[in-house]
């Protein structure tokens, strides 16, 4: 019966164990796409704000540049 339960169980037994091990080792692939989709989606909200941002003040620079040559003029 040991023998016959040996050739039954045995490498299935292995076979979980060693997916196990690779599951350990390499870690959740879910997990991973999900982290790189988390840091991609935060990359673009923090350019599209930066983005905003250096547009606010090249608008202001010309406005501002404009007022001084206005004022140089008269």
């Amino acid at each position: 019966m040991v023998i016959i339960a040996m050739t039954l169980y045995l490498p299935q037994h292995i076979a979980f164990l060693t997916n196990r091990a690779w599951f350990y080792y390499h870690g959740d692939e879910e997990a991973m796409v999900y982290g790189v989709k988390s840091v991609i989606e935060n990359a673009v909200t923090t350019s599209t704000a930066i983005v905003g941002q250096v547009k606010e003040t090249l608008v202001k620079a010309s406005v501002d540049s404009t007022v001084v040559g206005a004022a140089k003029e008269l």
